[in-house]
């Protein structure tokens, strides 16, 4: 009963430190503020940080209620910028799950307070992730002396160094991966300096050299087995071109790719011909839920640069016995380029089984720089494609991933302003149809406009990944890394 006592006279307290008097005699303009980010009507997860926002018009002051069916608080700032109390943020939220949270702002302008039409949240029931893994990295893509892999805390604004340049100078870092959302099995690939693909498993950190005597190149694009048994790579031979005209900054596209699988525990490559043939350009694998499917896309080889406009990929399904590491025979055509006239890639299966997210655009596999490119569903119960339209906008969509749960996915954006890509959350419903989108949210609400990284390969985490960056770069530089094996096909 005490303590019961005590953190209801802590509440108290902490609700009437940040309870101020409304500005008297506000003049209402009757529309929404001119604010960044501009997220109204958006699903929000209870757990999240603070969405600080700026308002972009005239303004001295700043008084902010926050209002949900249960509670709320208010907040005074001396500048045009919000920073909510943590603490209160996250009770509200908290109080009001699966209800709204209303914003009643007003804005000091010289010497009178104006109040702006009320904006709201709706906030989900379900949880997501407790954090967000990817790769900052400038975004023109020609250079990557300095770039890193960080995780960030959803539920603060906490960013911790998984890897990066200072670390590893003069070395690329790509291809983060977690087996289902979990950093107990996780690997990312080096290039250049001390290169070789970084595998993580509980505390070990271990590096394999992937390049063998069969394949063309070392192992790029992974995508991890449910059982963390297996992982399939896509063996890629990219090149980059950069136009000295038109809208596009950059082309990226294969000259050869191939697939393999990765048996964890033997240290060995196994392919299939349906995967690993010359006559065609297979690339982004991705298992089912349950782990007996694999699917890619797939284009018949061409010449490249030459018809790099004209190429287009399929999605397609292979069975896969995990128990025996058997890849089937018999190749299912899911989404037929021809047919639709566009190219598919980037094919992430829901948690449930019954969705996958992918990216169209007109030609290729890479449309980072595609302003084309956006996002789709395919219902896989009943063969369906859906434009995702309340996600998607006039320029770039590409990488994209779910959450453990399945209701929260991230994707990488151009929105902004054409020219760095960064990461934006959605709630997805059970139908598989998405809510409003919002940026990830920054403690500053200046950050994007002083960032000068691209928020690369966005992918969720369950929790924190615990391993020592220094214990990363130790096996990184001295060990010349375990030679993997390629075995045949099965």
């Amino acid at each position: 009963m005490k303590i019961k006592l005590l953190c209801f006279f802590v509440s108290v307290v902490m609700t009437l430190s940040c309870r101020h008097e409304t500005p008297n005699q506000a003049f209402n303009i009757g529309r929404l503020p001119n604010v960044f980010p501009a997220d109204f009507g958006a699903t929000i997860p209870l757990n999240i940080s603070p969405i600080n926002f700026r308002v972009d018009e005239p303004c001295d002051e700043l008084f902010v209620t926050i209002e949900g069916r249960v509670g709320s608080f208010q907040q005074k700032f001396n500048s045009n910028k919000t920073c909510f109390d943590h603490d209160l943020w996250t009770k509200l939220l908290s109080d009001n799950r699966g209800d709204s949270i209303s914003f009643s702002l007003y804005a000091k302008q010289s010497d009178r307070w104006v109040k702006f039409k009320p904006f709201s949240y709706l906030v989900a029931n379900e949880p997501i992730d407790d954090y967000l893994v990817y790769r900052l990295i400038h975004p023109g893509y020609q250079t990557w002396n300095v770039m890193g892999i960080y995780q960030r805390c959803l539920n603060d604004f906490s960013e911790e160094t998984i890897l990066d340049s200072r670390l590893m100078p003069h070395t690329c870092m790509n291809c983060h991966s977690l087996a289902s959302n979990n950093p107990d099995n996780m690997l990312f690939h080096l290039r250049e300096n001390n290169s070789g693909t970084i595998l993580i498993k509980g505390k070990r950190v271990e590096k394999l050299q992937t390049k063998t005597p069969v394949t063309f190149s070392s192992v790029s694009f992974p995508y991890w087995h449910p059982s963390a048994k297996y992982i399939a790579f896509s063996i890629n031979k990219v090149r980059q071109m950069f136009p000295v005209k038109g809208v596009e900054r950059a082309h990226a596209f294969d000259d050869e790719s191939d697939m393999v699988i990765f048996d964890v525990g033997k240290n060995e490559f196994f392919t299939s011909p349906v995967l690993f043939s010359p006559d065609a350009f297979e690339a982004f694998p991705c298992f089912s839920p349950n782990g007996d499917v694999l699917y890619f896309v797939t284009a018949p080889a061409a010449p490249m640069p030459q018809d790099m406009a004209k190429i287009r990929y399929s999605l397609c399904s292979v069975a896969f016995d995990p128990i025996n590491g058997k890849i089937g025979s018999v190749v299912d055509t899911l989404i037929s380029a021809t047919k639709i006239g566009k190219s598919v890639t980037m094919p992430r299966v829901s948690p449930d089984g019954r969705f996958i997210m992918l990216t169209l655009t007109d030609h290729g596999n890479f449309p980072a720089y595609h302003q084309d490119a956006d996002l789709y569903r395919y219902d896989l119960g009943n063969s369906t494609l859906k434009e995702l339209n309340k996600i998607n906008s006039a320029d770039v969509e590409s990488y994209h991933s779910w959450s453990s749960s399945g209701r929260w996915v991230v994707f990488s954006s151009r929105r902004m302003d054409g020219l760095y890509m960064n990461a934006y959350l959605a709630y997805v419903d059970d139908n598989g149809n998405p809510s409003t989108p919002f940026l990830l949210p920054q403690k500053d609400p200046d950050f994007y406009q002083t960032n000068l990284f691209s928020f690369n390969i966005p992918e969720f985490s369950i929790k924190r990944i615990s391993v020592n960056p220094y214990e990363i770069e130790r096996v990184a530089k001295m060990s010349m890394g375990s030679q993997v094996k390629f075995e045949g096909s099965h």
